[in-house]
């Protein structure tokens, strides 16, 4: 962990200072080259389930020359990470329950390169051979996530952290909203799409402030669904895995 002075909010969720952009370096391997090192890091992942393996292969050869760069670095980087996750568990790495939703988070991730997006897919592609359940859905939503997003779910904390208010759940439409809070006493802040969209994918509720000030105030919490799925794309450490 950083200290306060040198944390952007990132830190909440493990990314840090490791959410930066790729290095040049991923694009100079010469096509013969990624495809070597694609298939000996995801052999050992695939050996036990069938096709999977050349499946993956013909999804690699599909790719253009730059998605091929990034879905190789995206495996190593997601390769080593599930082996600390399974460490920090006590589990081992394990073939994906779920080869559809493993190879599209493959097929993702070869897309993105907005750093803390990519750090994301990294991390829910380990979450797939470490964790005894990583959902399917969380594959399907991640691609509907902009950096806003992502950056407002790791700023919520759940319902019981969100301090005095008067509970409830709101009926108003999201027309009704101009500000929102993560705790109470907070300095509210504007309303945004990105509200809307966390709460459409159930990552996020709503509860009234105490005495809101000012008014069409929310508090914005997060749900038990929606911290599931920060911890499928969060680096884990010793201290909270």
């Amino acid at each position: 962990m950083t200290n306060s002075n040198d944390n952007d909010g990132l830190d909440i969720a493990g990314f840090g200072k490791i959410a930066k952009a790729i290095p040049p370096k991923v694009y100079e391997r010469s096509a013969s080259t990624l495809l070597t090192v694609f298939q000996q890091l995801t052999a050992p992942i695939t050996e036990t389930t069938g096709g999977l393996g050349r499946y993956l292969k013909q999804k690699f050869d599909n790719m253009v020359e730059a998605e091929k760069a990034i879905a190789t670095y995206t495996v190593e980087k997601a390769i080593a990470r599930a082996k600390e996750r399974a460490q920090i568990a006590g589990r081992e790495v394990h073939p994906p329950a779920n080869s559809k939703s493993f190879v599209k988070a493959i097929e993702e991730a070869s897309k993105e390169t907005d750093p803390l997006l990519h750090e994301m897919w990294a991390n829910l592609i380990a979450s797939q051979l470490s964790d005894e359940v990583c959902h399917p859905h969380f594959v399907e939503v991640l691609p509907h996530f902009s950096p806003a997003e992502a950056q407002l779910l790791i700023s919520l904390v759940p319902r019981p952290e969100v301090g005095e208010n008067d509970g409830g759940y709101f009926s108003a439409s999201d027309d009704a909203f101009q500000f929102w809070m993560s705790k109470a006493g907070d300095e509210p802040r504007p309303w945004s799409i990105s509200c809307v969209l966390l709460q459409e994918f159930r990552f996020a509720g709503l509860v009234a402030p105490k005495g809101s000030k000012p008014e069409r105030t929310a508090i914005l919490y997060r749900t038990a669904l929606g911290s599931k799925f920060l911890s499928a794309v969060s680096q884990p450490t010793v201290e909270n895995g």
